[in-house]
């Protein structure tokens, strides 16, 4: 970006990726935990827990994200800007979080059905 004020916004959004996908990667996992080992009690724990799991991805990964933004040399001005990002990815992250698990959940309840395995015969 040649705009002033965002010199090394390139390392907050490197720290922000890196901890986001590791939120959904451990989101993945348990929603796949849940939709191909547990009925829909299971699921919908498994579903909750992988929810929090992309919310804190999402959340550390700002946070980290300014962190290490700020501790550049020159970081420039933006770095510094008022916390509404943090403050609004740790109250309301869940709620993108929760759509995003969601949405994964049901393709993977839709493709166990297209694609599961059929009733096995009796022997």
């Amino acid at each position: 970006m040649n705009e002033t004020g965002w010199e090394g916004v390139e390392v907050y959004r490197e720290v922000l990726y890196t901890h986001l996908a590791l939120g959904a990667l451990v989101a993945l996992l348990s929603l796949c935990l849940g939709v191909f080992r547990f009925r829909v009690a299971g699921q919908v724990v498994c579903l909750l827990l992988a929810t929090i799991a992309l919310w804190v991805g999402l959340w550390y990964g700002v946070h980290m994200g300014y962190g290490a933004w700020q501790g550049l040399p020159d970081p420039g001005e933006k770095a510094y800007a008022d916390g509404a990002k943090l403050t609004g990815s740790f109250m309301f992250g869940w709620l993108p979080a929760g759509i995003v698990c969601s949405a994964v959940w049901g393709l993977l309840l839709l493709g166990k059905k297209l694609f599961g395995r059929g009733p096995e015969e009796a022997a």
